[in-house]
């Protein structure tokens, strides 16, 4: 009878995931030094945006997407997630026959200046260390990032927060990605 030493598979497995496991944290580790509302919301420091990218088909962001969606149509998503009783957060997804196309995602916090501002802030710091120094165009931050499959990709961030001095005042922070041949 024949026998095999199952010792260096076993060994070289045990790497395997000692090495990648590591690496399989990483990403959402380094959205979650930016804040609870933050790391929720952007969820993975993978891809544009909650670990997508444009061009990604409607079955993998279906397949990725933590929660049904509200409104499911043939190139359009649209989730709404609820994160504690100050913060709820909704992104839209739109598609076209090469795949995402677009990406919008409002954040509204109830009645917290400091939350909301600093939630902006974080985004916006984020923003500019992955894309550079944001230019500002019609009250929007705007970062311009090149894509192999699409040409020029704008993301455009606003701060639509309100003067907190009315009863459970909602501020709003917008991301929109977007292909520039819109």
């Amino acid at each position: 009878m024949l026998r095999i030493n199952n010792t260096p598979y076993i060994i070289a497995f045990i790497a395997l995931l000692f090495f990648a496991a590591p690496s399989c944290k990483q990403d959402t580790a380094s959205v979650a030094k930016y804040g609870y509302v933050f790391e929720n919301v952007v969820r993975s420091d993978d891809g544009l945006f909650r670990g997508f990218n444009l061009g990604d088909s409607i079955s993998a962001v279906v397949a990725k997407e933590p929660g049904k969606p509200i409104e499911e149509e043939k190139n359009y998503l649209y989730y709404e997630y609820k994160l504690d009783s100050t913060a709820t957060f909704n992104v839209r997804y739109t598609f076209d026959e090469r795949g995402l196309n677009e990406i919008e995602s409002d954040i509204f916090i109830v009645n917290d200046t400091n939350l909301a501002e600093g939630t902006f802030n974080k985004f916006k710091k984020y923003l500019d260390e992955h894309y550079g120094e944001s230019k500002t165009e019609r009250g929007y931050n705007v970062w311009s990032v090149k894509s192999e499959k699409y040409g020029e990709v704008m993301i455009d961030l606003n701060n639509e927060l309100p003067a907190f001095n009315a009863k459970n005042a909602i501020g709003k922070i917008s991301l929109w990605i977007y292909t520039d041949k819109q």
